[in-house]
């Protein structure tokens, strides 16, 4: 393809991805992608939203191209495709999970003083998810309710329903040295945000 016919077919096919168009052909706009990223014309940002969008894509075989597009271009580089892999590896999606690889991934992001804080807030709010699931390590509720705090304070607000819930005591029972806290709950919803799902937790509690 050349250069200025890459503008025009990757938006049309990234609006068609977004519309869950069956019509796109996943593995030829999956290449258009690998074209443009090695002349550098798409920046890290837009292709970890590519790939992202594949994973959670409902179109046949786009998840598997999502995790496929992130092992081309080298997921171990950029803190976007860092993270949009280490996410496809412990959700799993677009393939089989490997929980000790993505947690590892998750931790290294969250140290990386180079990755957005937007970034490390996801790479604690998923981590958080595996030490509250003993989804590769222990199940460890102290360290699970500390990294979504983390996250929160990181940007990612719809940790705060699981804080909230925490609260709640809808998990984390294995922890008795907590009891369940009304108002520390609802303290946790209002740091959602516009949350839709902190909102309904908060108009039950009223």
């Amino acid at each position: 393809m050349q250069m200025e016919s890459w503008v025009g077919a990757i938006e049309r096919e990234w609006h068609q991805l977004r519309r869950a168009d069956p019509t796109l052909d996943v593995e030829k706009f999956s290449r258009h992608v690998i074209a443009a990223n090695k002349t550098g014309f798409l920046s890290p940002e837009s292709l970890a939203a590519i790939a992202n969008a594949l994973l959670t894509s409902t179109l046949s075989h786009a998840p598997y191209l999502g995790r496929w597009l992130l092992e081309r271009v080298g997921a171990n580089r950029h803190p976007a495709w860092r993270t949009a892999m280490a996410i496809s590896l412990v959700t799993p999606t677009g393939g089989e999970a490997d929980f000790e690889r993505g947690n590892a991934i998750l931790e290294d992001v969250m140290k990386d003083e180079t990755a957005e804080d937007r970034l490390r807030g996801l790479a604690a709010a998923a981590l958080a998810d595996s030490a509250r699931l003993g989804r590769g390590m222990q199940v460890d509720v102290s360290r699970a309710r500390s990294l979504y705090e983390q996250a929160i304070e990181l940007g990612h607000k719809a940790s705060a329903h699981n804080l909230g819930l925490f609260w709640e005591r809808v998990w984390g029972a294995e922890d008795r040295s907590v009891v369940p806290d009304r108002t520390k709950a609802m303290q946790s919803y209002r740091r959602g945000g516009d949350d839709k799902r902190c909102q309904r937790r908060l108009e039950a509690l009223r």
